[in-house]
Order: structure tokens, then C-alpha cells, then sequence
């Protein structure tokens, strides 16, 4: 099960934020809910933030890993072939699965 990035159910705080009052007075003057826009595109904005960390972090462990395995060898070969195809095998290229 995945786990949320923040707490939905959190509280709402009130913040200072500074805009520019054309753009608020004329979003007012349509209806629109600042807040909840806000929210949304803080939202939007977090979330690729940290997917952007997680990719960073990703790339991290997967130099760390191959610099270990040139170092030291595969920590696992009885299991390699698990996760690594074998040219050699004749099913190799066999896209029917």
C-alpha cells in the first residue's frame, strides 16, 4: 500500500502570502477560491518535488550498487539469472510472454 505524501486530513492554517492584488481582486471578482487554487497548485508543486528527490535518490543507490558490483562482483550469482537475461538462451528475444 502506498504511503500519502502529507496528511489530507491536517488542519488548514492560515498563511501570509503575498500576491498580486490585479490578479486577486479579479479572481475574487470571478468567484474564484484562492485558497483551494492555492492549495491545489502547492499541492502539484510538492509532488513533483518529490518525485524529483526520489529520482535523485534512485540514481544515487543504482551508482552505489553498480560501483559495488564492479568492485566486488554480484553479490548473488545463483540469482542473477533471475533478473538478467541470457542472450545465449534461445528464448532470449522471444516476445510471445
Amino acid at each position: 500500500m502506498r504511503l500519502p505524501l502529507y496528511d489530507k486530513s491536517a488542519k488548514r492554517k492560515t498563511v501570509s502570502v503575498t500576491l498580486n492584488s490585479d490578479l486577486v481582486a479579479r479572481s475574487r471578482g470571478l468567484g474564484l477560491n484562492i485558497s483551494q487554487i492555492a492549495e491545489a497548485a502547492l499541492i502539484q508543486a510538492f509532488e513533483a518535488a518529490e518525485k524529483e528527490q526520489l529520482k535523485k535518490e534512485f540514481r544515487i543507490a543504482a551508482e552505489f550498487t553498480e560501483a559495488y558490483i564492479r568492485e566486488f562482483g554480484h553479490p548473488f550469482p545463483e540469482s542473477r539469472a533471475m533478473f538478467m537475461p541470457d542472450p545465449d538462451d534461445p528464448d532470449y528475444a522471444d516476445d510471445a510472454a
